[in-house]
């Protein structure tokens, strides 16, 4: 799985992820933003500066996943995981990626969507599983914004869940249980299809 962090934050407060996660048969890779932000990190700058930005982090984990790809992981076998900004990074790279995914993971983010984005969609990339969650008291990120941004994503053809929480911009403990189970129907599926 590789995560994202959202803005302003870093890798650190995911160190324990797997921990948390609870799911051994995981490998996570941790990443940084590569923008300084306040005290931690930024995958893109503020809108209307964010499009370059987005496209060249897209690029950037594109190739990274080649890498793994060559170094013998399966891209049915990757999962990216997002929050907030990282959300963003995470649903770009998998609308745009080649091949289906694991799965995405969105925790309080939001959607950028590029103009004609359904056109570039392929028949694998609808193939790959999505979750959100979002808090109906996030007062960083509307809920009603990330809740059109999936709507748009099921109305193009794509596998997506949505778990809306009493919660704010944050990642809560009882998310992980929801997070677990989604997880691992998605690696027990890829399993039995080999």
């Amino acid at each position: 799985m590789i995560v994202l962090h959202g803005r302003g934050d870093s890798l650190k407060p995911f160190k324990h992820f797997d921990e948390e996660l609870k799911i051994p048969e995981m490998n996570y890779l941790l990443l940084n933003a590569p923008r300084k932000y306040l005290n931690g990190y930024s995958w893109y700058g503020e809108p209307p500066f964010q499009r370059n930005g987005v496209l060249r982090i897209r690029s950037k984990i594109f190739e990274l996943m080649n890498e793994l790809e060559a170094l013998g992981w399966k891209s049915k076998d990757i999962f990216l995981f997002g929050f907030s900004q990282g959300c963003l990074i995470s649903a770009d790279v998998a609308l745009n990626y080649p091949k289906n995914l694991g799965g995405v993971i969105g925790i309080s983010g939001y959607f950028h969507f590029f103009p004609r984005w359904r056109n570039s969609l392929s028949t694998k990339t609808k193939k790959t599983p999505w979750i959100f969650t979002h808090g109906y008291q996030d007062d960083v990120l509307k809920y009603k914004d990330t809740k059109f941004g999936v709507d748009k994503l099921v109305d193009a053809g794509l596998n997506v869940e949505f778990v809306s929480l009493n919660k704010k911009h944050d990642l809560k403990e009882e998310e992980y249980p929801i997070l677990r189970r989604w997880i691992k129907e998605k690696i027990t599926y890829t399993n039995s299809k080999r």
